[in-house]
């Protein structure tokens, strides 16, 4: 640039209070200053008088080089696209003013044009917008646009080597559409490939960058529907890219929320599993001598159960399979209730569980106290037969019960063959019976029988549930004892033996 151009620039937005314009003033103040070349440059305050009060409401100042002066246009287009304000811009480039108000950055867009051509005078501007003309209409310089300008250069007084010089201006690098196209395209691809490392460095807020592109395929001479066409495909998959990212994060997040909720579920269930443990730990030292927590005990395990949320009916689950595992369990298929029986045999009180042995039997027969006979016995379920075994197994360190009984009958079996004796041989065995006399069957009263640990195996439990009396012996039907060791065969497998079968016509009763 030969000489100075002098700049004012006045905010005229009627949409801004004083404040804001003020404001404004010193934000393009600043703007300007940060630019090279700038730090020097004597910016003048512009005053006017708004609703009685004297505010700045523009500046002006003088650039000296056109490399300053492009960058000053530059930057005030680029505020117009970030905040769109009514601005009245004169520029004075000796005796040629120029003057634009607009809010519009493209407004500034042929200004730029003019200033980037480093052409502001005549004859070189003149013909410089005249090339620009033929490039916007026609995207290239053809044949008749080269012979047009040519005698327009020669009417202006360029010399040919001048013209030729602005027509490379204009046109660029890229003279053919072929090349434009391309090019820009490979711009258009590079813009979006930046916002995809930008977006996955931090958190980005891409601005739409057409506006941008398109002052390029306007500078570039390349029709904007073609320009359109090819911005909108990378726009497509930019968009297509970020949402499929996007929901690939938030399948992540998903999957990472569901992670972590299953392992705090994990840690609250293995919690939940540790608190039950050391209550089971508490209710087995509190159980191990009694069926049944002493009631200091029974405090601390109420305490213990509150400190561990455990609920009451965990808690008394837990206590059950405590107590079953230390003291036998009760289940019963018919829903008997076996835990007097099992208290009595924790005590040792051997008559009053032999009783009490009916008692159940009987109810889980549903025979309503009357005696079991060899088919109402099959009913006995294997479930029931197990858990009175087993209690009275445990108690008795495996002398008494079902089993024991089981075994000496299978005793029996090895040395008797006559099936009505082997049945009378067992019940000898098993202390019910005497060895009889001419006068005497052998059969004992039921008082008479042994309640104590020192009987033989298998004493007890009796089967006083099967007698239709007791006021004279103790006396089973052979029948009965066929049938309930059959079902005990069934329900209690041992090795294999064979069961005992009686004729039709054997006798029921002793003779």
């Amino acid at each position: 640039m030969a000489k100075e151009v002098i700049v004012l620039i006045k905010i005229v937005d009627s949409g801004l209070t004083n404040d804001d314009v003020v404001g404004e003033v010193q934000y393009l103040i600043e703007d300007l200053r940060d630019l090279d070349g700038m730090s020097q440059t004597r910016f003048y305050v512009v005053n006017e008088i708004r609703d009685s009060d004297e505010i700045r409401v523009g500046i002006r100042f003088e650039v000296s080089s056109t490399e300053n002066f492009r960058s000053v246009i530059k930057r005030l287009r680029d505020r117009l696209f970030y905040n769109p304000i009514e601005t009245r811009f004169l520029f004075q480039f000796s005796d040629l003013k120029l003057q634009i108000q607009t809010h519009k950055a493209e407004d500034l867009i042929g200004l730029m044009s003019a200033i980037q051509s480093g052409y502001l005078f005549p004859p070189q501007y003149n013909y410089f917008l005249e090339v620009e003309k033929c490039i916007h209409t026609h995207y290239h310089l053809s044949n008749v646009d080269i012979n047009n300008l040519k005698l327009i250069g020669q009417r202006l007084g360029l010399t040919q080597e001048q013209a030729h010089d602005l027509n490379d201006e204009v046109a660029g690098k890229y003279k053919t559409r072929e090349e434009k196209h391309n090019y820009f395209e490979k711009i258009t691809f590079e813009e979006f490939m930046y916002f995809r490392r930008m977006r996955e460095s931090y958190s980005f807020a891409s601005k739409d960058r057409w506006p941008m592109l398109e002052e390029l395929a306007e500078n570039l001479g390349l029709p904007k529907s073609e320009a359109e066409l090819i911005y909108k495909h990378y726009y497509k998959d930019y968009n297509e890219d970020i949402k499929l990212k996007s929901e690939q994060q938030l399948a992540k997040a998903s999957q990472e929320a569901e992670s972590k909720a299953k392992a705090e579920r994990q840690k609250q269930a293995q919690q939940a599993q540790e608190w039950r443990d050391q209550y089971r730990s508490l209710c087995r030292e509190a159980m191990t001598s009694n069926i049944y927590p002493s009631e200091y005990d029974q405090g601390r395990l109420d305490q213990a159960r509150r400190l561990r949320n455990i609920s009451v009916d965990e808690a008394i689950s837990i206590e059950v399979e405590v107590r079953d595992e230390l003291h036998g369990g009760i289940q019963s298929a018919a829903g008997v209730d076996y835990s007097r029986l099992r208290n009595l045999l924790h005590q040792q009180a051997w008559q009053e569980a032999d009783m009490e042995t009916e008692a159940v039997i009987l109810k889980a027969l549903d025979r309503d106290m009357q005696p079991a006979t060899a088919a109402t016995v099959q009913r006995l379920s294997a479930v029931d037969v197990a858990t009175i075994d087993g209690l009275w197994s445990r108690y008795s360190s495996g002398r008494f019960g079902f089993k024991a009984q089981q075994q000496v009958y299978r005793a029996q079996q090895q040395i008797q063959q006559d099936d009505r004796q082997r049945l009378l041989d067992f019940q000898q065995a098993l202390g019910w019976r005497e060895a009889p006399s001419l006068l005497y069957q052998g059969y004992r009263p039921y008082h008479d029988l042994n309640f104590s640990l020192e009987a033989p195996q298998g004493h007890l439990p009796t089967w006083r549930w099967s007698c239709p009396s007791l006021s004279d012996r103790y006396k089973p039907s052979l029948e009965v004892i066929a049938a309930v060791i059959q079902h005990l065969n069934g329900c209690m497998l041992l090795e294999a033996a064979a069961t005992p079968a009686l004729d039709p016509a054997f006798p029921t009763q002793l003779a």
